[in-house]
């Protein structure tokens, strides 16, 4: 599969290493089944920008069967930003959000989802590809020529003033997965998944998905 190629290939080994599992897993036993999230997400990130400990929410794009339950499209993801670095002569540009629970109607699930750097973007609207690694819905070229860059627009309220409702339905239909250009993947200082680039701060917009995959332990 296309985003499990793009995992390995980025060093996937950072996202689950093999000390991490030794901790929590007999070596009999298998490995936790890798799991992925399309997420719409409600506001606009920036590595640098972003501060540690901002609040970030996402609609799933499809639904998506997890430790036997099947989530729902349009079901709400909430997380946070783990880190973020900006780019510097010296230092890479570093992104990590995880995923922490999902909601619909009346059920809830817990989990740890990181993003990855994947992206999808919708048949049911106009969305050409992005400069610096990130989709930017009005962007023309891939190299950084941007028009009315969604980073340029106020950012939506966090925290408190995000709810459900707030946020507009997922896209209807997804084209193929795209990696983010010039990103690739990182072990998180606190474990999980970073984004990393040399080259440019790492932005993702609004209303654009993304991927983020879990992990699920098998059925024993």
């Amino acid at each position: 599969m296309f985003i499990r190629r793009i995992l390995v290939q980025s060093a996937v080994l950072g996202f689950w290493s093999a000390a991490a599992l030794a901790q929590k897993i007999p070596p009999s036993s298998p490995q936790p089944a890798l799991h992925e999230f399309p997420l719409t997400l409600q506001q606009s990130i920036e590595s640098g920008k972003a501060k540690i400990g901002t609040k970030v929410q996402a609609k799933l794009a499809t639904a998506t069967l997890f430790q036997g339950t099947v989530i729902p499209r349009n079901a709400l993801f909430s997380g946070v930003v783990i880190e973020s670095d900006a780019k510097t002569a010296k230092e890479r540009a570093r992104l990590a959000i995880r995923m922490e629970t999902a909601e619909w109607k009346d059920h809830s699930t817990s989990l740890k989802a990181y993003l990855v750097p994947v992206y999808y973007t919708a048949t049911t609207q106009a969305v050409p590809s992005l400069p610096n690694g990130s989709p930017d819905p009005s962007s023309r070229t891939l190299n950084g020529e941007q028009a009315n860059s969604p980073m340029q627009r106020p950012s939506p309220s966090t925290d408190s003033q995000m709810s459900q409702t707030a946020i507009p339905d997922s896209p209807s239909t997804l084209n193929r997965p795209v990696p983010m250009k010039n990103v690739t993947l990182a072990l998180a200082d606190e474990g999980g998944a970073a984004l990393v680039s040399e080259h440019a701060n790492i932005k993702l917009y609004k209303l654009t998905t993304y991927v983020f995959a879990a992990g699920e332990a098998p059925i024993q």
